[in-house]
C-alpha cells in the first residue's frame, strides 16, 4: 500500500512549495487530494499536473476568513465523501529586523500561521470525531525551535504551532 492509496488528504497551501510537492506525493501514490490556497490559477496548475486530475479537488482557501471554516470544511469533506488526513501547510514568512517591523506585520504572521490554523483544525475535528478517526499534520519549521535575527515574528508563530500541535 503507497503512501496515501485509498486516503483522502486535504492539503492547506497547496499552490506551490511544499503543499505543491505534497500533492504530487499524494496524487501519484493513489490518493484523492483536496488542494487549497488563495491562488487558484496556482491550484489549477498544480492540479493539472497530477496523475489523475479527476482525483484533486480544488478549494480555494484564505486562512484569513475563520467564518468560512464550517463551510470550507463541509464542502471540503462532500468532495470525496471524508478526509482522512489534514494537511496545515498554509502560511507567510517574514524577514526583517525587530526593529524595522511593524506590528501589523506580526498580527497576520499570527492571524494567518497560528489562528488559521487552529481554526481549520478545530472546524474539522468533529467531523474526525464522529467517523472516529482522521489525522492533523502541521508543517514547521526548526525556526519554531530556535530563532533568527531576521525571522523573530515567523519563529514566535512556528513556536506557538508546535505547542498547540
Amino acid at each position: 500500500m503507497g503512501l496515501g492509496q485509498e486516503k483522502v488528504v486535504w492539503i492547506t497551501g497547496a499552490s506551490s512549495g511544499i503543499g505543491e510537492a505534497l500533492t504530487y506525493a499524494y496524487a501519484t501514490s493513489g490518493a484523492k487530494v483536496v488542494i487549497s490556497a488563495r491562488n487558484i490559477e496556482g491550484l489549477q496548475a498544480v492540479k493539472q499536473k497530477c496523475p489523475r486530475p479527476n482525483d484533486i479537488y480544488i478549494l480555494p482557501l484564505d486562512l484569513l476568513k475563520l467564518e468560512e471554516f464550517n463551510i470550507k470544511t463541509n464542502e471540503a469533506w462532500n468532495a470525496f465523501g471524508t478526509i482522512d488526513l489534514l494537511i496545515n501547510n498554509a502560511g507567510v514568512s517574514q524577514r526583517s529586523l525587530i526593529i524595522e517591523t511593524d506590528m501589523e506585520v506580526y498580527k497576520k504572521l499570527m492571524d494567518i500561521n497560528y489562528l488559521g490554523t487552529v481554526a481549520l483544525s478545530k472546524a474539522i475535528l468533529p467531523k474526525f470525531l464522529l467517523q472516529n478517526k482522521g489525522h492533523f499534520a502541521v508543517v514547521s519549521s526548526l525556526m519554531g525551535k530556535f530563532s533568527s535575527p531576521y525571522r523573530s515574528g515567523y519563529c514566535g508563530v512556528k513556536h506557538a504551532l508546535h505547542g498547540f500541535f
